[in-house]
């Protein structure tokens, strides 16, 4: 039987969708064998990831996914095999959420103005360490009377939720949720400082060929690998990020950036990213033979 393993993925803390238990049953399911709860700016569910992983026959990995910026460009780091309980890491990672929740208070304020009834409570008693649109959109479709004034304002066809999300938390928008970044370099910084190592998450997102500059730049401030295989990565850019990995000495990692299964209103062909989308696990056997010999593992 094929192994896979999975270095990206979300749990109800931060924008998932899934509890801990949840995700690894999930996991188990879809033969995964090695597993990184990556959740963003956030690590409270990593300790019973690390606590439950052994019921489940999988090897548990600490991770998170940290907002990063270089130069005024949004990225995301992935960072890997930390200690949770580093002080440094967890003072950083409380500064993110207490930001976010005064942009999430921000947002509610300009909800409440725009005619909406949502309250702050409706977002921050949720599980999630890190609020995200999501949580802002869940809390408004509690309401019928919401629901009812999206369906006014927004045609049938620009009622999906990506076209909601860009009609009322769009850049520029007044109820805009700004993303709670760090600097790149302190991200990795705090990452290595934990006796972990990073990875530069789904770089064909962010950035073009054109950009592979900023890679070099960011492996030159300590950055460990690339997330080669990435649901976001067209075939040519999984290519294209392998051989730029492979040239530059840098850690290949991989993951589904799994969030929940995706709910089609219409019939489903693909349920969930490992449905058509899996990393084998040899990946991971690169990393440990690499950290072994770093003494990292």
């Amino acid at each position: 039987m094929e192994k896979y393993i999975d270095l990206h993925c979300h749990s109800v803390h931060s924008e998932g969708k899934l509890n801990v238990q949840g995700l690894l049953m999930l996991a188990k399911k879809n033969q995964i064998k090695a597993l990184a709860l990556t959740d963003h700016n956030s690590i409270s569910g990593v300790a019973e990831l690390l606590k439950l992983s052994k019921k489940f026959g999988i090897e548990a990995l600490t991770g998170v996914e940290l907002y990063v910026q270089y130069q005024g460009r949004p990225l995301h780091l992935l960072g890997y095999n930390f200690a949770i309980d580093n002080p440094a890491l967890n003072k950083a990672i409380n500064g993110l959420q207490e930001k976010n929740i005064d942009n999430v208070k921000k947002s509610v304020n300009s909800l409440r103005e725009q005619g909406f009834k949502i309250k702050t409570t409706d977002i921050i008693n949720q599980k999630s360490c890190n609020y995200g649109v999501i949580h802002l959109l869940m809390a408004l479709e509690k309401y019928p009377e919401n629901i009812a004034k999206i369906n006014r304002e927004l045609t049938t066809a620009k009622r999906e939720f990506f076209n909601k999300v860009g009609f009322y938390f769009g850049q520029g928008k007044p109820a805009h949720l700004p993303l709670v970044e760090l600097p790149i370099k302190q991200g990795i910084d705090i990452i290595k400082q934990c006796g972990g190592f990073t990875s530069l998450a789904h770089p064909g997102q962010q950035l073009n060929f054109e950009q592979d500059t900023v890679i070099l730049e960011l492996k030159k401030m300590g950055l460990d690998g690339l997330e080669t295989l990435s649901p976001y990565h067209t075939w040519h850019q999984i290519e294209h990020y392998q051989n730029l990995a492979l040239t530059n000495n840098l850690l290949m990692t991989g993951g589904s950036d799994y969030h929940s299964d995706i709910d089609f209103s219409k019939e489903k062909l693909v349920h969930r990213q490992w449905d058509y989308f899996k990393v084998p696990y040899v990946f991971f056997e690169n990393i440990k033979i690499i950290l072994k010999k770093d003494k990292k593992l």
